[in-house]
């Protein structure tokens, strides 16, 4: 089974200068590969189809270079960018290892048109790559349509003679052990540099990093992962009349969970991501279609500090207590949902049990199953990049007895009058 992992946020991209032609530019002939360099700051986020993923470091992660991101290039030489070109530079390229090297390496083009007037006042005439990036990498079944295994998280890629701009399907998964967080790149912040031909280059904040010419030095061009997603915990706890805030339950009772789903969900099942997002910092998505129907929470991925054995017996984990626990199994599992706009209802239930030990019963305890719903609505949906947590606050009331004698109700005599008995009657 496919397990979920932790990626970080953000990366970013080396490109350093070089050219891919053996024509005579003006400034320089040198032929220098396109390298990749990665930074992962130490808040990690979850992401991912295998693995685990931590952050070990200021400047690598062992298990992210293991797992890589993909890189999508187009060239459209002296033109602007035009998604009708197609992936004809990298394609799905997967950037990884110690050093973050990819095969094959590539070199940056050096062409411009010299028609005698200062490159420097005609960028256009240079050559343009352009680049667009996601994680996690997924490895292709082919080259072409690219349809892998798996049936959740990353199911698709656009084919490699695609005539767009780069897209990945994405198909919700009702287990959470397939959740997989889909991060794309932009700019973090607006980016520019000098390309050898002396023009500045922009990119705007939030967005794609497109129609890039040849800098004129080594560069570091920040590739800024975020969240195309949103995600989704659980936390419960308990609110026992008779304990104490953060005690446990006492007379050997135990609160256990069989199951916690989320049913009526009014979000997407599928969607087609669009790296080359229109709105900065905002995850084009395209072809949504379906509507999701349940996500449940049970068995492995339940914590086992509060799952029910499911045998009619007494418990013996911890259980629920007066301290808040995460749902899931750890804190790095949770669903991961198609963003959905506008206020959003959902119901939340819950099946537990509540088990008390009593040696006075034939079978040694007490078991009494509860199914508990409850509607919660999000105001504003479920926003790309955005954490939401459901709360799930058992309230479990003790059993009180009172006794009272009522005291005996003291009729008044009553006088019986019998015969007389008369002498010599």
């Amino acid at each position: 089974m496919k397990k979920t992992m932790i990626i970080a946020a953000f990366a970013a991209i080396v490109l350093a200068a070089g050219c891919s032609k053996n024509e005579i530019d003006h400034k320089t002939t040198e032929q220098t590969p396109v390298t990749f360099g990665v930074y992962v700051p130490k808040t990690a986020t979850k992401a991912g189809t295998a693995g685990t993923i931590t952050a070990d470091g200021a400047n690598s992660t062992t298990s992210l270079q293991t797992t890589g991101f993909g890189v999508f290039a187009t060239y459209s030489d002296g033109a602007n960018y035009s998604s009708t070109i197609g992936p004809n530079f990298m394609w799905n390229t997967q950037v990884s290892g110690a050093s973050w090297t990819y095969s094959p390496i590539k070199y940056w083009p050096n062409e411009t048109i010299d028609d005698g007037t200062n490159a420097a006042t005609a960028p256009a005439n240079a050559d343009k790559l352009s680049f667009f990036a996601y994680g996690p990498y997924v490895a292709p079944a082919s080259t072409g349509a690219f349809t892998p295994a798996e049936t959740t998280g990353i199911t698709a890629l656009s084919a490699n003679n695609a005539t767009t701009d780069p897209k990945v399907t994405y198909v919700v998964a009702t287990d959470p052990s397939y959740a997989v967080d889909l991060i794309w790149a932009v700019a973090g912040s607006a980016f520019s540099y000098t390309d050898v031909h002396g023009a500045t280059v922009n990119v705007a904040a939030g967005m794609p990093f497109v129609n890039l010419t040849k800098p004129n030095t080594t560069l570091k061009i920040p590739f800024h992962f975020r969240h195309a997603t949103a995600r989704l915990a659980f936390k419960i706890v308990g609110a026992f009349d008779q304990v104490a805030a953060g005690g446990t339950l006492a007379d050997g009772t135990k609160v256990t969970v069989e199951d916690v789903r989320i049913v009526d969900l009014p979000v997407s099942t599928s969607a087609v991501l669009n790296l080359n997002n229109t709105a900065a910092n905002t995850p084009l998505w395209e072809s949504a279609s379906g509507t999701q129907t349940t996500l449940v929470i049970t068995g492995d991925d339940l914590n086992a500090t509060i799952k029910d054995s499911g045998s009619a017996e007494v418990q013996t984990v911890e259980g629920v207590t007066a301290t808040a626990k995460n749902v899931f199994v750890n804190d790095n599992s949770f669903f991961t949902l198609i963003p959905k706009a506008g206020s959003t209802t959902v119901r939340v239930k819950i099946t537990y049990y509540v088990t008390t030990a009593d040696a006075n019963l034939a079978a040694g305890f007490s078991r009494v199953q509860n199914v508990i719903y409850k509607d919660i609505t999000f105001a504003d949906g479920f926003a790309a990049g955005k954490a939401y947590t459901i709360k799930i606050i058992l309230g479990l009331t003790s059993v009180k007895l009172e006794a009272t004698v009522e005291a005996w109700d003291v009729q008044s005599d009553v006088d019986v009058n019998l015969p007389i008995n008369i002498a010599g009657a």
